[in-house]
């Protein structure tokens, strides 16, 4: 069974606490985001201290007249979800002079009213604050400070590019060969902030990513163990990407509702996938496959 608590524990990354301050003297700093337009949208995050609770704003677009973006509030340790899998607009603000900061209308993603925000960006943060309230069912902080998320790799953002690499060069050793027993162990399955990802697993899978995290490749791609916990089964994907197009994709993992037989799998260092039927702790060898070079899975005959 894949204990749901491991996703949980894992959701988010760094804890960054929502108490600041403000000064009179501080101006909104937005050019980085001007100069740079081309690395729009922009991801900012931030995490309650209980860890209980993650907010992520998407700026789609700016201007130094508007603001248009998406938020994502997590509530409960993800227990409610007042999110938007698609590119929908949700935040709609334009830029006072008298505030310093981008004043405008936002509603949840529960079909709210409409409540009325701040967003000032100060240096490295983002400060986020609900002036109106809107009615109805909503998850956003009143008042928090976001930091900005890295940038996934693309082939239109080189610096990110070199940032992924070097993380991506943690020696294969560190994680393969990898277990169903020991995922907690070895890798680290986080809340998804990519929305190409997200996007090309529901196309192909109908199923939304819940958590995920990336492995090393042995190729020009890039690989990535995916979680969906949403149905009635929790649920583990390999899947390959490559120039924001997935390759292929592979279920390793399923808890099969409530029945005592599960699937679960390893990956040794020769990127050879085995997949069992275990019940009572004992496992059944059910299919073989291979990783190649292109990041396609290969079956192989079980030996």
């Amino acid at each position: 069974m894949i204990y749901r608590f491991l996703i949980l524990v894992c959701l988010f990354g760094t804890m960054i606490s929502c108490k600041g301050h403000d000064s009179k003297d501080n101006k909104v700093i937005n050019n980085s985001i001007l100069e740079n337009v081309s690395t729009l949208p922009e991801t900012w995050r931030w995490r309650s201290e209980d860890k209980s609770q993650e907010f992520t704003i998407k700026i789609q677009r700016i201007t130094k007249d508007s603001l248009f973006a998406q938020y994502c509030a997590v509530y409960n340790n993800g227990q409610k979800l007042d999110c938007d899998f698609e590119q929908n607009t949700n935040i709609k603000a334009i830029f006072n002079k008298d505030k310093n900061a981008y004043v405008g209308e936002f509603h949840s993603f529960f079909n709210s009213g409409k409540g009325t925000c701040l967003i000032k960006i100060i240096d490295k943060n983002l400060n986020w604050e609900i002036i109106k309230t809107p009615d109805g069912e909503y998850y956003a902080p009143t008042k928090c400070i976001l930091r900005k998320e890295n940038k996934i790799e693309s082939k239109d953002n080189p610096e990110a590019k070199k940032t992924n690499q070097a993380n991506n060069s943690i020696p294969i050793s560190n994680v393969l060969p990898l277990d169903y027993k020991n995922l907690s162990d070895k890798i680290k399955l986080e809340t998804p902030s990519d929305n190409n990802i997200k996007n090309l697993f529901k196309q192909k899978y109908q199923l939304n990513v819940d958590a995920m995290a990336q492995l090393p490749s042995k190729g020009n791609f890039d690989f990535y163990i995916i979680n969906n916990m949403s149905g009635d089964s929790d649920l583990l994907y390999l899947v390959t990407l490559k120039e924001g197009k997935l390759i292929d994709g592979l279920e390793v993992g399923n808890s099969n509702g409530d029945s005592d037989e599960t699937t679960v799998f390893s990956i040794n260092e020769k990127y050879e996938i085995s997949i069992y039927s275990e019940n009572n702790n004992k496992r059944k060898l059910i299919a073989l496959y291979s990783l190649n070079d292109m990041g396609n899975f290969n079956k192989q005959k079980a030996h």
